[in-house]
C-alpha cells in the first residue's frame, strides 16, 4: 500500500501511521475474513497500487494509543492484547482480542461515530457482531492455552463493545430523547451458539478460498451498503419529508390515500441512491469492475 500525505500532515504523524506493528502472521485475519472476499482479492492484487492517506488514518491511529493504555490498566485476573491462531479448511486464521477480563468478559473497544453507537444499540451492528464471535470461536479453540497471569483459565461468558464516541456532542445529548448521554457507551453483543460460530468461520474461510481460485463475486448490496433510489414527498414550508418512498406506485397510492395533490403545495423529490461502501469508503473501487462499469453507466 502506497501512504500518502496530501493534507501536509506533521511527519511525526506520518511516521506514526507508517510504523504500525500489525502483522497477522496468517492466511487470514478476523477483521479480513468478516470482510467481503472481493475487497480482500482486489487488496491483495493491488496492493502496491492502492494508496491511502495519512488523514484517513487518523482515528485508527487514536484506536491504537486506547489499546495500549488498555495494557496498561490489567490486572493479574485478565488477559489483554492476545493474538490466537487456528488452523481452518487448510488455512491458518488469526484474530487478537482487546480484553478478556477475569470474569470471563469479552471487551473490543472502538473509536467510533455516535451514530454507529446509536445503531449498534438501536439495530445492532452485523460486523460487530461477527467480529467478536470469531474472536469467541479462536478462543474456545486456544482454551487449552489460554490462562491469566494467576494460572486460571478463561472462558467467555458475555461479550461487549466499549465505545468511544470521536464526535460526541453535550448539546445533542441534552436535546435528544435517544442520542447518547456519555462519550463512553457500553454496547451489548449476542454471543451465537458454538455450532453457528463454528459453521459461520468455515463457511467465510471457503468463500475467500474459492474467490481466490475462481475470482470473487460481486459483493452484496448489504456488503456494498446500498441505499436504494428513493422518492420523498415534501409540503411546502416544511424542511422534512412527510413520507419518503420505494417508488412511483408508492408516491400515487400516498397521494391518494392523503388527499394530496402533486404541484399544489406538495413536491416530490427523487433521491437518486448509493452504494455507500463502494462510493466513499472502499479503497480498491478503482480497481473494481462492478464500481467502475457503474461509474461509466452513471
Amino acid at each position: 500500500m502506497k501512504l500518502t500525505n496530501k493534507s501536509n500532515l506533521p511527519e511525526v504523524i506520518e511516521r506514526a501511521v507508517a510504523n504500525d506493528p500489525y502483522e497477522s502472521n496468517s492466511d487470514i485475519s478476523t477483521t479480513r475474513l468478516i470482510a467481503p472476499p472481493r475487497i480482500r482479492v482486489l487488496e491483495k492484487e493491488y496492493a502496491d497500487q492502492v494508496e491511502e492517506d495519512v488523514s484517513d488514518l487518523i482515528f485508527s491511529l487514536l484506536g491504537s494509543s486506547v489499546h495500549s493504555v488498555i495494557e496498561r490498566a490489567v490486572t493479574d485476573d485478565d488477559i489483554a492484547e492476545q493474538r490466537l491462531y487456528v488452523d481452518v479448511n487448510g488455512w491458518k486464521l488469526s484474530g487478537q482480542f482487546d480484553l478478556l477480563t477475569g470474569a470471563g468478559d469479552l471487551i473490543d473497544f472502538k473509536v467510533t461515530s455516535a451514530w454507529s453507537a446509536l445503531e449498534a444499540l438501536e439495530k445492532g451492528k452485523d460486523e460487530w457482531e461477527r467480529q467478536l464471535n470469531v474472536l469467541d470461536y479462536l478462543i474456545r479453540h486456544n482454551d487449552t492455552e489460554l490462562r491469566n497471569p494467576k494460572g486460571k483459565e478463561l472462558q467467555v461468558k458475555s461479550m461487549a463493545i466499549m465505545a468511544i464516541l470521536r464526535d460526541w456532542s453535550k448539546m445533542k445529548a441534552m436535546t435528544s430523547n435517544n442520542y447518547p448521554k456519555k462519550q463512553v457507551v457500553m454496547i451489548p453483543i449476542r454471543r451465537w451458539s458454538e455450532e453457528e460460530q463454528d459453521s459461520y468461520v468455515v463457511a467465510r474461510i471457503q468463500a475467500h478460498q474459492e474467490a481466490e481460485k475462481k475470482g470473487s463475486e460481486v459483493c452484496s448490496a448489504k456488503e456494498r451498503w446500498a441505499k436504494p433510489n428513493t422518492y420523498a414527498v415534501m409540503k411546502d414550508g416544511r424542511k422534512s419529508a412527510l413520507r419518503v418512498l420505494q417508488s412511483k406506485e408508492q408516491v400515487k397510492q400516498y397521494l391518494e390515500d392523503n388527499k394530496l395533490i402533486q404541484g399544489k403545495g406538495i413536491t416530490v423529490v427523487f433521491r437518486k441512491g448509493e452504494d455507500v461502501r463502494c462510493q466513499h469508503y472502499c479503497k480498491v473501487n478503482s480497481f473494481c469492475d462492478y464500481f467502475t462499469d457503474k461509474s461509466v453507466a452513471f
